[in-house]
């Protein structure tokens, strides 16, 4: 922007320069006046041929600061269409990429349904063994319980036995026992 700037700076300041020589000029040629008439004409003659100089220096100026502003414009211009070109392209990329995205998410999305529909089915088999094992422990523990049960009535109906035979023996050996003293 600054190099774009600087003819336009340039242009402003050699105008400035050739106004201070205008002015300059005209001093001298206020004081050749004073001085003499002929050189007064002379000195006029020639600042008129300067100043012609300068107006014609300032032209060219003008038609070289509206060469570069044109040149400035198109370029802006140039800039612009090349911008609206990318963001044309990058916008294309965008939805290219948002298709490509959307499809892959169409595609894996029945076997998403698939995983989870088979894990729900390998969670019913596993809800399903739990319970069967459940229930196999249940009719072990009953089964044990049972056993355990009947070996206890068992026992008791044993110790029932034992001790029957036990009083039997008891009652005959004091039988025994009583004979033998009466017999004595």
């Amino acid at each position: 922007m600054i190099s774009e700037a600087d003819p336009a700076l340039a242009a402003t300041a050699e105008n400035r320069e050739l106004k201070r020589a205008i002015a300059a000029l005209r001093a001298e040629l206020e004081h050749a006046g004073e001085r003499s008439e002929l050189a007064g004409v002379h000195a006029m003659s020639n600042v008129h041929a300067e100043i012609a100089q300068l107006r014609s220096a300032v032209a060219a100026l003008r038609v070289e600061l509206e060469r570069e502003r044109a040149l400035r414009e198109e370029a802006v211009r140039d800039a612009e269409f090349a911008g609206q070109g990318e963001i044309r392209q990058l916008k294309a990329t965008v939805a290219a990429l948002h298709g490509a995205l959307e499809q892959a998410r169409l595609e894996a999305e029945p076997r998403v349904h698939q995983a989870v529909a088979h894990a729900k089915e390998e969670i019913a088999q596993l809800r399903a063994t739990g319970a069967a094992l459940r229930d196999e422990l249940e009719r072990a523990r009953i089964a044990h319980e049972e056993t355990v049960a009947a070996a206890q009535a068992q026992h008791r109906a044993e110790i029932a036995q034992l001790q029957s035979t036990v009083r039997e023996l008891r009652a005959r050996l004091q039988a025994g026992a009583a004979e033998s003293r009466g017999a004595e």
